[in-house]
């Protein structure tokens, strides 16, 4: 190919994507994205320890003014991926060169310990004040909320947050953070109880919560305490937007048999369902599920899982809610078919979700308007925000004698709380037929997340 130009020609800038989700159950898709470059010819060799690979995936560069952008994708073995070998992408133009490497970045969660105190009133007795420490937890992304009697404060003097300190255990990073809180003292009786709500992430996206409390009449963590770990788990996306139902649960692990009893209450201190712990058979694991609608998910409503243990004075009890801040923004999808010329005896369709809010989506794939059955196979990633939305992808895995079926419609459905029409969901549809038929290059905008970059 021989490109005429008055452009100055213009070396590529290469960054590494890696997938989000854990992959399928054999392999991790790799993307190798090139930009700013002219003219637009260049090319990828991808290697794995210095030795070459073969069957990546070269997608045609897109033209945005006068540079260009370019994409290639790889799966590797998920066995290679886990055992933290090194992928590399060298990016060859006739401008210049550049080259990213991935390694799997192995990630640590740990839940923290949290103290709580209260501390006298000052000495014209007009404020009380409360400190929250949360010691070494993992990742760190995390949010600490201060409650009233398990309500929001409107009345505080202030609340001031520390900065978030980190320090290497066992190979890893762990962090702490500090929370100190006064607020007025009049109205306040020995009972009223302040309570410290750490919000954190754990494994697979799911976000998880650790309280302590203390009373104002009780200026010391040792009034309340126990050996016990309480874990939220919110419904899933497919429950929610396919069936409309879902369960909220409340898992209870204890290193010794001394929690009485485990129930979830409404917002208004109401008993919804209770566990008894008669028939439990010396379980060291309590798992208490609620059942949720799609409105009151949809709406934010409050639930608190409430434990009673034999050792401690008050109940200690953890929130479910699902937050709902911010505007709503409708998904744009769109259906990446695979390159014309594959070597490979499987194809790739790639769904992408973009610049949608919230963060909660549900992606499923048809074929003939059926839902797929087991010969297809199909991932989606977690949504990962940038700059105030979030986008996902979704692959359906199908063999190059399926594809090359020409009575064959393949669609991907998007199901986003945005939508308002009768299904709540965007249909994109592709078939090797029309995909024949269509010979114009698509242009993405892609944003990619930095979140989604190997650190």
């Amino acid at each position: 190919m021989v490109t005429v130009s008055s452009a100055t020609p213009s070396g590529p800038t290469v960054f590494p994507l890696s997938q989000c989700g854990s992959g399928t159950d054999n392999t991790i898709t790799l993307g190798c994205y090139a930009t700013g470059f002219t003219p637009s010819s260049l090319t990828y060799a991808w290697t794995k320890e210095g030795t070459a690979l073969t069957n990546s995936i070269q997608y045609p560069p897109v033209q945005k003014n006068s540079l260009y952008s370019g994409i290639s994708q790889i799966q590797v073995s998920k066995q290679d991926w886990d055992a933290m070998k090194t992928f590399q992408c060298a990016v060859t133009h006739s401008a210049g060169s550049g080259q990213a490497n991935f390694q799997k970045t192995k990630l640590h969660y740990q839940m923290p310990n949290i103290s709580v105190s209260a501390s006298s009133p000052s000495d014209d007795k007009s404020e009380a004040s409360f400190s929250c420490f949360a010691k070494d937890f993992s990742p760190k992304d995390h949010k600490l909320t201060w409650l009233k009697d398990n309500a929001d404060i409107t009345n505080k003097i202030y609340e001031v947050t520390t900065p978030v300190q980190g320090r290497e255990e066992n190979g890893y990073t762990v962090y702490s953070a500090a929370s100190f809180l006064s607020v007025p003292s009049d109205g306040l009786n020995k009972d009223t109880r302040f309570t410290c709500l750490f919000e954190g992430k754990g494994e697979g996206g799911i976000k998880t919560y650790v309280n302590e409390s203390v009373t104002y009449g009780c200026p010391t963590i040792s009034c309340s305490g126990g050996d016990v770990d309480i874990t939220i788990i919110g419904p899933t996306n497919q429950d929610m937007f396919i069936s409309g139902n879902g369960k909220i649960h409340c898992q209870v692990q204890e290193n010794k048999p001394s929690v009485t009893s485990v129930l979830w209450q409404d917002e208004n201190g109401h008993t919804l369902i209770e566990y008894s712990k008669s028939t439990d058979n010396g379980k060291k694991v309590i798992n208490l599920a609620l059942d949720i609608t799609y409105n009151e998910w949809n709406q934010g409503i409050k639930r608190y899982c409430v434990v009673e243990h034999s050792e401690w004075l008050e109940p200690v009890k953890k929130i479910y809610e699902r937050s709902i801040g911010g505007q709503t923004q409708r998904p744009s999808v769109f259906m990446m078919p695979p390159v014309e010329h594959t070597r490979k005896e499987m194809v790739t369709l790639t769904c992408f979700v973009k610049d949608f809010f919230p963060q909660e989506v549900y992606v499923s794939w048809l074929v003939d308007d059926e839902e797929v059955d087991s010969t297809y196979e199909f991932h989606t990633t977690n949504a990962v925000e940038s700059y105030g939305s979030y986008s996902a992808y979704s692959q359906l895995l199908l063999s190059l004698q399926q594809w090359k079926r020409n009575d064959v419609v393949y669609s991907c459905v998007v199901h986003h709380e945005s939508v308002d029409n009768t299904t709540k969901a965007i249909v994109r549809s592709i078939g090797y037929r029309t995909f024949e038929k269509n010979t114009n290059l698509v242009n993405l905008n892609m944003n990619v997340p930095n979140t989604c970059k190997p650190q």
